[in-house]
């Protein structure tokens, strides 16, 4: 076997793998600095500071696509113990290497004995995400009696990023070899992409959602340079709904052979739905560092809550071995393995921990949605304004607001049409559920029940049963008005425009009409007729309105017992004789198939005409038949106008009917 150093074969690597392996994973400002930051952390230093223009583009393109530098800087200084010239190639330069598997540096920081967060060797190229310019300045190592020793030089993208392997020299800076009073590490980020800053309340979420660290001797700074402003980054700010927080400090994951591994941190509901991406789901930490996110650790749909869950689960979990001697985190840092061994371990801890969150949260969200549904609805008032003599039916009107309130998307209810409708729907049902409540009542009395005791409660049915129609009655009143004042702008509308009105609204014409009315036998019936009056005349005939079919001869509907013979004429339409004979001919007709057919004759004893037509334009002989008819009640003309206005009256009377019966 041939030895290694006889081998011919030689793996080469191209620097353009440089740009594959990690740059394009770090496209945001945010992911860059905490990168930069956590590298000041590592180095053991107690204060960084982030100098960046916040809420702006870092450069733009011109109309040919050229990106045009604004001449903007990202500076990143800390006061950690820098790296020494005669260390920067092997310690920052050489890239992929694992910091802590080095035998000069190890797993933990050389003065503060900090768990290190690098292992890759790669987050010192993720500026390269955002710009083409790094320049790096070290003064660390001994401090002589000149200073600390300085290193300092320049890396340029576009000389890394060429299809070759050879070794890259960064250019010197011109404070490279000089000595500084003061150790510490600088980065100066120049000639950027086309990326646009957040605004400071953004970064700042943004950064603290990446450290999990609340450590007395770290700080991170940040100053927006478009405006001189200060802040520092702390803790994500999370408004937490107590009733919901549960702590796993005690809550170990179990591994199949019974290996518990520690975690810390809490799991709960956010008072208001995600308004931020920063805070949504389970935010996972190893060693003070984001490691990944999650909104449901991959639990399948159908678990109590599961809907609220989803809109605002939030928590903050401490799980240092998922960075420890396996490497199960991305290179991004933006999630982990969760297919491995251990990945699979913490699912199925989170998903149980996840199902009792959505048992526990369910009551007090529930409520929560009441609440809110209850405030912005103003449902007291609408209630009181809406059934002002009926109590227990407003009380039932609560009790159904408070089901419905219940199961509202709370995020929803910041929108007011939503809530006027889920409103509505309360006030309208609220008589419905009422009737049918009481009814059941009386019904589970059973034979032991007094009579006053039935008496008081069908007199509370009656009241629900007029109140419901009453709603009825007035929005068929509305109806009626709307329908007036589109018979004034529209005088020439076609006739079978009017059929397919009635045919949808027959209280219309017979106030008292209800669905109950459009019976099944009477529909049968309307089938007989039009086949029995193409055999005995030898056409067809339409007695309903079709859609895209030849309008109808007439329209046929039920009422009472009675079969109506609806003769429909246009807004200022007279009635010729033809039409009048055709009228007399369909009535007759229906009267002849009657006769021979008893079965629906006994379902439907009388056949009545309404002709709905402004003016008459018969000759006399058709004018002594109308006026016979018309006396026999076989036929009840009537104009549009008063159509509108009799069933307006008609229902107002109900609604005064309603009123004095409150």
């Amino acid at each position: 076997m041939t030895s290694k150093s006889e081998s011919p074969y030689v793996m080469t690597i191209s620097r353009t793998t440089v740009d594959k392996l990690g740059i394009k994973l770090y496209d945001k400002a945010s992911a860059v600095v905490a990168e930069l930051v956590a590298n000041g952390y590592d180095g053991d230093a107690e204060n960084v500071t982030v100098r960046i223009p916040l809420s702006r583009w870092l450069a733009t393109k011109s109309n040919d696509g050229k990106v045009i530098d604004q001449g903007l800087e990202i500076n990143i200084e800390d006061d950690g113990h820098g790296v020494e010239a005669r260390q920067v190639n092997d310690f920052y330069l050489t890239v992929g290497k694992n910091p802590r598997q080095d035998p000069k540096r190890g797993p933990v920081s050389s003065e503060k004995k900090r768990p290190i967060f690098g292992r890759k060797g790669i987050g010192k190229l993720a500026p390269f995400g955002i710009c083409k310019i790094i320049e790096v300045r070290f003064a660390g190592g001994e401090k002589t009696s000149k200073g600390y020793r300085v290193a300092h030089f320049i890396m340029n993208y576009d000389e890394i990023d060429t299809d070759t392997d050879k070794q890259y020299h960064p250019d010197l800076g011109d404070e490279d070899g000089t000595f500084s009073t003061e150790r510490g590490t600088t980065i100066k980020l120049r000639d950027f992409l086309c990326r646009r800053t957040p605004d400071e309340d953004t970064f700042r979420r943004q950064l603290a959602r990446i450290f999990g660290l609340q450590q007395t001797d770290f700080k991170i700074k940040v100053v927006n340079t478009e405006t001189n402003s200060e802040f520092y980054i702390g803790q994500l700010d999370v408004e937490v709904n107590e009733e919901t927080r549960i702590m796993v400090d005690d809550r170990p994951v179990i591994m199949d052979d019974g290996t518990r591994l520690p975690v810390t941190g809490y799991v709960a509901y956010a008072k208001k739905p995600y308004k931020f991406e920063e805070v949504a789901g389970v935010r996972i930490y190893a060693w003070g560092k984001i490691v990944a996110s999650t909104r449901d650790f991959g639990l399948k749909a159908g678990f109590t809550g599961e809907h609220t869950l989803r809109s605002y689960l939030t928590g903050e979990i401490h799980a240092d071995w998922l960075d420890q001697e396996e490497d199960l985190v991305h290179t991004g840092r933006q999630d982990i393995l969760w297919d491995s061994e251990i990945g699979e371990a913490l699912k199925k801890w989170g998903q149980e921990l996840l199902r009792e969150l959505g048992k526990k949260a369910w009551t007090p969200m529930r409520q929560k949605a009441y609440r809110v549904f209850l405030e912005k609805s103003n449902l007291e008032s609408e209630v009181r304004n809406r059934f002002p003599e009926d109590p227990q039916i407003a009380e039932t009107a609560m009790d159904l607001g408070k089901a419905i309130g219940q199961v509202a998307s709370i995020e929803q209810l910041e929108d007011p049409d939503y809530v006027k409708r889920l409103t509505e729907i309360v006030l309208t049902t609220a008589p419905h559920k009422m009737w049918v409540d009481t009814l059941k009542e009386v019904t589970e009395l059973g034979p032991d029940g007094s009579l006053d005791q039935v008496i008081l409660k069908l007199g509370n049915a009656t009241r629900a049963e007029m109140s419901s129609m009453g709603i009825i009655a007035m929005e068929r009143v509305d109806v009626i008005g709307n329908l007036e004042s589109i018979l004034a702008k529209n005088p020439n509308a076609r006739e079978d425009e009017y059929q397919e009105l009635l045919e949808h609204a027959p209280w219309a014409i017979h106030p008292e009409w209800t669905v109950l009315q459009a019976n099944r036998p009477f529909e049968d019936l309307r089938s007989a007729f039009e086949i029995w009056y193409k055999k005995k005349y030898g056409r067809e005939i339409t007695t309903r309105v079709i859609k895209d079919k030849t309008k109808p001869d007439f329209v046929m509907l039920p009422f009472s017992g009675s079969v109506e013979i609806v003769e429909i004429k246009r807004s200022g339409h007279k009635l010729d004789n033809d039409e009048f004979t055709r009228l007399v001919g369909y009535y007759d007709a229906m009267q002849t198939f009657m006769s021979a057919n008893r079965e629906f004759r006994r379902e439907f004893p009388d056949t009545h005409v309404w002709l709905i037509c402004d003016e008459l334009a018969l000759s006399r002989t058709n004018m002594l038949a109308f006026q016979a008819l018309e006396s026999n009640k076989a036929l009840t003309k009537t104009t549009w106008y008063e159509l509108l206005e009799k069933t307006k009256r008609a229902n107002r009377a109900f609604l005064e009917k309603r009123t004095r019966a409150a």
